[in-house]
């Protein structure tokens, strides 16, 4: 009995952990660049315990999926959207460097280009700035980025030899604490587009739906063996 009540609760525990994981993927269904996040759940070393109910070891692993999203137009000439692999990159005031699929920028009252969260746009020779009597600007499908007829940087565009082990950092950037950004010599960048979320809603609320079903199917064997347990206690009691 107690063997059982094991493994309900490891299951509702599981259950519990793939909710949020969904339930996270959900809330960033609108956020540009967001790659939803994916668990693979191995199992092994499978056998039935003393009352016959199956167990085994499992280790999950949870990774970004990071399929492309669809592209919208924006019109805004400082957005930009990567049809090729890779990531921009990112840079807090430390030098501390984040990689993202959003390409959304825009000048800071130094004409320095910075993400929505303020870090700033990386080109190939550190932040990029555009100068305040520029001309229009133009953002080049190789990265380069013109305010009229000046270049004023080249967007730096890197990739991994395994993205799938990048770390979230926050929304919708990334850290590679263990492994080594590849420069892009060149990429496809179009202007005037961002890449939108991959998440897929209707699939993630039906999958919500599956886990709150087994849940509660979790909490009702629960829930008997509580009664057997308390019948047999009592019962036992009368002797």
């Amino acid at each position: 009995m107690l063997l059982r009540l094991q493994n309900s609760f490891a299951s509702m525990t599981r259950l519990g952990q793939e909710q949020e994981r969904t339930a996270n993927n959900l809330a960033n269904a609108n956020t540009v660049g967001f790659k939803r996040d994916r668990t693979f759940v191995a199992a092994f070393n499978e056998r039935l315990d003393n009352e016959g109910a199956p167990q085994s070891d499992r280790m999950t692993t949870q990774w970004a999926d990071m399929e492309m999203g669809t592209f919208e137009a924006t019109g805004n000439p400082l957005d930009a959207a990567l049809r090729s692999d890779g990531f921009f990159v990112v840079a807090d005031e430390n030098g501390a460097e984040r990689y993202t699929r959003a390409g959304r920028m825009t000048p800071d009252a130094d004409g320095i280009l910075r993400d929505p969260t303020g870090r700033m746009i990386m080109g190939e020779n550190g932040p990029i700035a555009i100068p305040p009597a520029g001309g229009a600007i133009t953002i080049s499908p190789n990265g380069d980025v013109r305010s009229g007829d000046q270049l004023v940087g080249k967007l730096r565009v890197v990739t991994f030899e395994n993205p799938m082990q990048l770390e979230r950092a926050d929304g919708a950037t990334f850290m590679a604490p263990n492994q080594q950004a590849i420069d892009l010599d060149d990429p496809n960048v179009m202007q005037g587009y961002i890449e939108t979320s991959n998440v897929d809603v209707i699939g993630a609320m039906t999958e919500m739906i599956q886990h709150f079903r087994l849940f509660e199917t979790q909490q009702k064997m629960l829930q008997t063996t509580d009664q057997v347990l308390a019948g047999v206690t009592r019962d036992l009691g009368r002797f």
